[in-house]
């Protein structure tokens, strides 16, 4: 069929090996194309690029374990769509709960602006809120790094496991975090010093 590329299985037997870091390139090359179209057809409203990051980073921890098996387990292309449509809707997911945040934000702030907060423990909220909108918003920090702060330091997901689920080291969730948790204490001191 026209633009579904054919499996190798001798190139996903070398990515899944340690030494396959050379044929990476190809791998991409070859199905990069194919996951594209998939965005641009169902999820048109997200970035292909940052989804397209988070199904290399999960099929390259998935490889080594991975079987291929097309008459029991379908073809890989499926199996790769399949991934690309679950990190779609993650992000779309994601997607959602930042609007509602941005907008509990800013009816937080409407209502501190009005003298509408009655007690300390809703003022804190407030400035919580704005602190972590403002955070969000920040377009130096990178995706992955507010992913991180987001489900380790609000949701408290357990560090190992968002590590593996972005492909990174716990090392890396745990210097990010602490980065991440030093600007929001920043932004959180700043805010109680205007409002």
């Amino acid at each position: 069929m026209k633009g579904i590329p054919e499996t190798s299985t001798t190139l996903l037997r070398d990515i899944a090996s340690d030494t396959g870091n050379a044929r990476w390139g190809e791998f991409i090359a070859r199905y990069r194309p194919m996951c594209h179209r998939y965005l641009q057809r169902h999820f048109r409203s997200l970035d292909p690029d940052d989804i397209l990051q988070e199904t290399f980073a999960a099929i390259a921890h998935a490889l080594p374990d991975y079987r291929y098996a097309p008459s029991e387990k379908g073809h890989f292309r499926s199996y790769l769509v399949g991934v690309v449509r679950n990190k779609a809707l993650m992000a779309l997911r994601s997607k959602e709960r930042d609007d509602k945040l941005k907008s509990a934000y800013a009816e937080a702030v409407s209502s501190e602006r009005n003298g509408d907060c009655a007690d300390d423990e809703t003022w804190r909220k407030s400035v919580f809120e704005i602190a972590l909108q403002q955070l969000m918003a920040d377009a130096s920090i990178h995706e992955r790094t507010k992913q991180i702060f987001v489900r380790t330091a609000i949701r408290l997901e357990p560090p190992e496991e968002v590590a593996r689920s972005l492909g990174v080291s716990r090392n890396v969730v745990d210097q990010q975090k602490r980065r991440t948790l030093a600007k929001f204490r920043a932004l959180v001191a700043a805010l109680k010093g205007v409002l």
